[in-house]
This record gives C-alpha cells, sequence and structure tokens, in this order.
C-alpha cells in the first residue's frame, strides 16, 4: 500500500512566501531577479528573512542565525511557503535543531533542492510533502522550469513529457516520488530523517563528484537496501562530474546503470532534474506514474488537486 504523505495548503495570488539561507550565503542581485518572478509572474508577496544576506566564511552566516530564521519562517502562520535562496552546504548543521511543532499544525511547501534535500528528507519523515524545485537564484534560468514551480505551489497537476536515453528500462510504474541530491541522500541513510524507499518513485542528481564518489554513493546506497524495492528510478542530471588521475572508468549513468542492474523496475536517465537550467519541480511524496520507453519518459502526478 503505498504510503500517504500529507498535502501543506497549496497556495493563491496574494499569498506570502519567506526566503531563507540556510546552505552557502546569497548572492543579492540574483536574489532580487528571482523575487521579480516570483511577485510579477507568480502574483506572489517576498519576505526575506532577517539575515539572509549574512555570510560566515562559506556560509550564509553562522548556524544559530540560518537556524532563526528558518525557525521564524515555519512558525509564522502569514508565510505560506518557503522559497530557500540557495543551496551549496550547511543545511545538515542545523535540521536537528529546528522545532517542528508549528509546521505540522500550519504545514506549508519547502522549496529548494541541492542541499535543501536535507530539509525534503527531514519534512517526508514527519510525514509531510515538499517541493524540490528552483530556488530563488535559479529562477530565471529556464521558463518551463519556473513555470513548473509556479504550477506545484498553486496545485496544478504536473505533468511531463521529456527525451528518451539508450540506456533507460522500460516500463511504467506508480508510487509516492521522493529523492534530491545524491550525496544528501546518502548521507541522510541512518539519521533521523532516514527514509523507507520501499514502493518509492527515486529520483537522483548531483554535481561535481568524481565518478568513484557517485559510485560509493550508490553503494552505500544499496547496501542500505534502499535499491531494491522501488517502485522506480529517474536518473537526473549529474552535471560536472570528474575524473581522478587514474581513470575510474565509467560515467555516472554506467555507474548508476551497474547497481540498478539486477532489479526490473523501470530507470530512465538524464532526465531534467538537477544542477542544470531545466529542473523541473516535483513536489516529493506525492503519487506519480512514471512511464519510461527508450524514445520518451513521462512522469505525470496520479491523483489530481484540481
Amino acid at each position: 500500500m503505498t504510503e500517504v504523505f500529507k498535502t501543506p495548503p497549496f497556495l493563491k495570488a496574494g499569498d506570502t512566501i519567506g526566503v531563507v539561507s540556510v546552505a552557502s550565503k546569497l548572492d543579492r542581485e540574483r536574489f532580487e531577479q528571482g523575487k521579480s518572478i516570483v511577485e510579477e509572474e507568480f502574483g506572489l508577496k517576498v519576505q526575506a528573512g532577517d539575515h539572509i544576506f549574512d555570510h560566515h566564511f562559506n556560509y550564509a552566516g553562522e548556524d544559530e542565525v540560518r537556524l532563526k530564521d528558518l525557525q521564524q519562517m515555519l512558525d509564522n502562520t502569514n508565510i505560506k511557503a518557503i522559497i530557500a535562496g540557495r543551496g551549496g552546504y550547511g543545511t545538515t548543521r542545523i535540521i536537528d535543531q529546528v522545532d517542528w511543532t508549528s509546521f505540522k499544525k500550519n504545514p506549508k511547501w519547502m522549496v529548494g533542492f541541492s542541499d535543501i534535500t536535507a530539509l525534503h528528507a527531514k519534512i517526508q519523515s514527519i510525514g509531510y510533502q515538499s517541493i524540490h524545485g528552483p530556488m530563488m537564484v535559479t529562477m530565471t534560468n529556464e521558463q518551463l522550469s519556473t513555470d513548473s514551480l509556479k504550477n506545484a505551489l498553486f496545485g496544478e497537476p504536473l505533468d511531463y513529457i521529456e527525451r528518451g536515453h539508450s540506456f533507460n528500462r522500460e516500463g511504467n510504474c506508480k508510487g509516492a516520488i521522493i529523492g534530491g541530491n545524491l550525496c544528501l541522500l546518502a548521507h541522510n541513510v541512518g539519521s533521523s530523517a532516514d527514509l523507507d524507499f520501499e514502493g518509492k518513485i527515486l529520483f537522483i542528481e548531483d554535481i561535481g563528484e568524481y565518478y568513484y564518489n557517485i559510485d560509493r554513493m550508490m553503494v552505500q546506497l544499496k547496501r542500505a537496501g534502499k535499491l531494491e524495492k522501488l517502485s522506480g528510478l529517474i536518473v537526473g542530471q549529474f552535471s560536472n562530474s570528474k575524473e581522478n588521475s587514474t581513470l575510474f572508468g565509467k560515467t555516472a549513468n554506467e555507474i548508476v546503470q551497474e547497481h540498478t542492474a539486477e532489479y526490473i523496475y523501470p530507470v530512465c536517465y538524464d532526465f531534467p532534474i538537477g544542477h542544470e537550467d531545466e529542473n523541473r519541480a516535483v513536489r516529493c511524496g506525492e503519487v506519480m506514474e512514471l512511464n519510461v520507453t527508450k524514445n520518451q519518459v513521462s512522469l505525470k502526478t496520479q491523483t489530481p488537486y484540481v
């Protein structure tokens, strides 16, 4: 039986969204570009956290400052969704200090990708949906992806038809979709936010990783039993993957193919989720249908909300 995740209220024009910096420091100019899209194209108001432009070495302020901004947005009942300013690194340093009491009484959408995978995993672990999709600094990159985020926030059915790939393992499946950055998912195993992958459609992506480390992270998921009972697997973009001086001998797609070869569920490759301009929004925890052929991949909301 499919696990049911609770759905926060969808947004309507005039609602207010909060912006927080929970990881690496945020560029003001790129934030302003994203803010104008949220206000003008989405018809939403933007309330920035008190410390979104702080910086402490790599981070957007020290841990306690980033935690304070996130907590205030979670507790503020006037804020209907929270969009991360950017990713980078730092979310896992504060995630276990967050108080989810107010969120459970007044749930809201959390939006982001990359390092924000840690927040998505935590939110799914307490039984709620969230949105993996463009952040403030990436919202200007590609219109279809920006539109997909608006659709996700406003409760529209998500229906994607994307290009195929020669590695695709054909098939059809349904399940709640979960996932995000492969590194964060691997490090999440055994934590307080560890997730049950059984029956789920998993999506993975990453950036700037050495091929041997992609292999190591896939081995970690496999050893932890996370790959065995999936409903389906979506392999997103593995951007700027790197070789050591001694060649590893496999690409990211070949690594995933190797570690999932013994399973029978459908797998698609190079789906537009990740760190490229094309980054389609998905509501993590939503039941979706995945249909994979060599020539085409479709991913769509199984039970439309509207």
